[in-house]
């Protein structure tokens, strides 16, 4: 390695570790206090001078400056002593290469090393009135820029950290996460800048679809869902942004993913999103209603239905099962501010839970027409039990899902003429065989998806069996785990090092995957080959909702109709290297489709 990348490492180690350490804590103490100025300490002033630099905001002119002065303290301090010995910095670089993680010896000898280069150009700068890095011009020169350019360098790398070990609160909730992914980054930035592009071999190739990766974007556990309303009659989870998480999910900023159970006899009350909602019934059965315009619409719904709720349209729920819970696994398309959702209520129980509470007490009292007391009863002051979710009688479960023949409708159509429900299973599954069924459901089969650009799945995988590998053309795939448990593997060119020869670009992929349970969520992008597995004990329902495209398509990479059966042996020999005749008796051997048997995982049980 050359003095300048030594230089960069090092200091991206360093100042990594500094911001990390005391900026941003680990959640604990001796973390947090690592370079926290003391008293007893030699020169903290100088270290507490330093941070300030590395956490202001502000350009590189401003950094510098603040560099500038830092060292300009430390210099008449200093002056006079050449040993790297004293010099607190050197000391303190030497012993963080020592609390590196994870890292074997030859690492901290390089640290070190890289420790007495940065000395070593510190001393001939000192000296030499800022020859070493270059021609000092107003005390500062390339290095200074460096640093300031490795400092911001340093901040994005802990931002994306913090995306994707969860959102701002990443370091803190989930600290194992967050120190992989640092050391991770650190060490892809170590081999930048030595020139090796070759991909790190610290595992194993036979070890790698068992490690379950800590610092993956694109699965996302029950910790993800950050906004919820629970109470003992039933909840609503929302997952994160999807940005939030990762910049790869750019093009599905709009959509966001949402479980809603609700116990048996339960009433969920009228409410609505400023956002299209898409509904899957998982589980149970129940009656939705919307109010649009001046109509009613009320439908039955039961497990396999799909509907559509649109922006700003008032709907509410029950479950009308004297036993079972409503489940319904939803996809929410924004409106207004792109993946920001906002729940509108006209009542929970009480005054905070309504929006008409935000209007002043004249104005409803004009707007309704009534007196004061009278008014009062709109914005929740009623004694009921608190919460979207309530318990029902079964009178008004009769009542509210049209069995009570008794009551007529104040007005509309109760059934309506529009919108609806749409069972997937009216038509024909698209595939199934003994390892497993898929149904699918386009905008040509239910209308209401081209509304929101959606298509939907539903694979259902025997135990032991396997959904894949098949990559989609263009939907952006969120698959949300309604039952049972297993694990996915996919290609991935994002997380792996896109490595160049001679200006020629050499793709890469590295594998994604994790263990599937109840509630995961996982996305997989446009064009990614993906496989996935149910465990050996117990069937896996996956539900797939197919964002940015209302009619998606699916291309199985083997089995029968692979993509690889329709080239031309020419085609093949080219690509493979082997006689077309070889390949083929691979290709042509599984005749089944999508779904097989799944390899044996001999001492790994799934979640």
């Amino acid at each position: 390695m050359g003095v300048k990348g030594k230089i960069c490492f090092v200091f991206m180690l360093f100042v990594a570790i500094l911001l990390v350490s005391a900026t941003l804590s680990l959640g604990s103490d001796e973390l947090g206090s690592k370079y926290r100025p003391s008293s007893t300490e030699p020169d903290s002033d100088y270290y507490a001078c330093k941070l300030k630099c590395v956490k202001m905001s502000g350009g590189v002119d401003e950094k510098l400056k603040c560099r500038n002065e830092c060292e300009e303290k430390q210099m008449q301090k200093e002056r006079g002593k050449g040993s790297g010995e004293t010099d607190p910095e050197y000391r303190g670089c030497k012993a963080e290469c020592e609390k590196i993680p994870g890292a074997v010896e030859i690492e901290r000898l390089r640290c070190k090393k890289g420790c007495e280069d940065y000395h070593d150009e510190k001393q001939k700068r000192e000296r030499g009135g800022g020859q070493g890095r270059g021609q000092s011009r107003g005390g500062g020169g390339q290095y200074d820029i460096v640093f300031a350019e490795e400092a911001q360098g340093v901040r994005k790398m802990v931002g994306e950290c913090h995306q994707s070990c969860q959102g701002s609160q990443g370091e803190q909730q989930h600290p194992q996460c967050f120190q992989s992914c640092i050391q991770k980054r650190l060490q892809e930035q170590g081999r930048r800048q030595t020139g090796d592009t070759r991909r790190p071999e610290t595992t194993p190739r036979t070890d790698k679809p068992y490690r379950q990766q800590s610092n993956n974007p694109y699965v996302f556990e029950d910790h993800h869902f950050t906004a919820r309303l629970e109470t003992e009659h039933g909840n609503l989870r929302v997952l994160q942004k999807f940005t939030d998480r990762s910049a790869l999910f750019n093009g599905i900023e709009k959509y966001r993913a949402a479980f809603l159970e609700a116990e048996p006899q339960t009433f969920v009350v009228p409410n609505h999103w400023d956002a299209d909602v898409l509904a899957f019934v998982a589980n149970g059965q129940g009656t939705i209603t919307l109010i649009e315009g001046d109509s009613r619409q009320s439908h039955n719904i039961k497990r396999g239905d799909l509907f559509h709720v649109p922006a700003g349209i008032t709907a509410y729920l029950i479950n009308t099962d004297n036993n079972e819970r409503l489940v319904l696994a939803k996809i929410l398309h924004s409106v207004s501010v792109p993946g920001d959702l906002q729940l509108f209520s006209v009542g929970g129980g009480d005054a905070e839970s309504s929006y008409y509470n935000a209007f002043s007490i004249e104005v409803l009292e004009a707007a309704f027409g009534v007196d004061r007391a009278s008014a009062h009863k709109m914005v929740g002051q009623q004694k009921l039990q608190q919460g979207v979710f309530k318990k029902v009688t079964e009178e008004q479960i009769r009542s509210l899902s049209g069995e009570d023949k008794s009551r007529g409708w104040p007005f509309g159509d109760r059934k309506g003429k529009g919108r609806g429900t749409h069972s997937i299973y009216k038509n024909e599954p698209s595939v199934a065989n003994e390892n497993g069924i898929l149904h699918e459901v386009d905008s040509k089969d239910f209308p209401d998806l081209r509304d929101i650009n959606v298509a939907f799945s539903l694979i259902n995988i025997t135990q032991g069996s396997m959904a894949g590998p098949f990559y989609n053309t263009k939907a952006t795939m969120v698959l949300m785990v309604s039952n049972g448990g297993g694990r996915f593997e996919m290609a991935c060119p994002h997380l792996a090092e896109q490595g160049t020869r001679g200006g020629q670009i050499n793709p890469r992929y590295e594998q994604v995957s994790s263990e599937l349970r109840r509630g995961t969520v996982v996305v997989i992008p446009a064009g990614h080959p993906v496989v996935i597995e149910a465990s050996n004990e117990q069937n896996l329902e996956v539900v797939g909702f197919g964002l940015n495209s209302d009619e998606n398509e699916w291309f199985p990479l083997t089995g029968r109709d692979n993509i690889l059966s329709q080239w031309e042996d020419e085609a093949l020999e080219l690509t493979f290297g082997f006689p077309a005749s070889e390949l083929q008796s691979v290709i042509q051997k599984q005749n089944k489709k999508l779904f097989f048997k799944a390899p044996e995982r001999s001492g790994r049980a799934f979640a």
